[in-house]
């Protein structure tokens, strides 16, 4: 008696877990029109090192120098917007390349190779991260 006491209490408690669930997650997908998407992009030329490219060619990973005002230098895998960007780079290359910040997501566009002689500010240990 108890257990089925118990069992009929856990399924009633998930029946209501999963109608707010559903409740929460029911709301229509609000579609952004190309050029108010466009007029949230915030942009961002930066330099760094080149790490890697996933297997999907979809995220790169790279050690970028410091954007004042916006985030210490650091490691990061962001969106590839186009992977042919990123064609022929090896672990350490200095490329430059346009950071955009949609939201809260991150996307990269337009890598360059720089120079072989260019410097970067990133400090010493962040350098062993490549």
């Amino acid at each position: 008696m108890l257990l089925k006491t118990f069992s009929f209490r856990f399924c009633m408690l998930l029946a209501v877990a999963a109608t707010f669930f559903l409740a929460a997650c029911g709301g229509e997908t609000e579609t952004v029109p190309a050029e108010d998407q466009a007029a949230q992009e915030q942009t961002y030329e930066v330099r760094g090192f080149f790490v890697e490219v996933d297997d999907a060619g979809q995220i790169i990973t790279i050690l970028h120098e410091e954007i004042p005002e916006v985030m210490r230098s650091m490691r990061m895998r962001m969106i590839l917007e186009d992977s042919a960007g990123a064609e022929g780079l090896e672990r350490g290359d200095k490329v430059s390349f346009t950071m955009v910040r949609i939201g809260n997501s991150w996307y990269v566009r337009n890598v360059q190779s720089l120079p072989e002689g260019t410097e970067l500010d990133i400090a010493d240990d962040l350098r062993g991260m490549l």
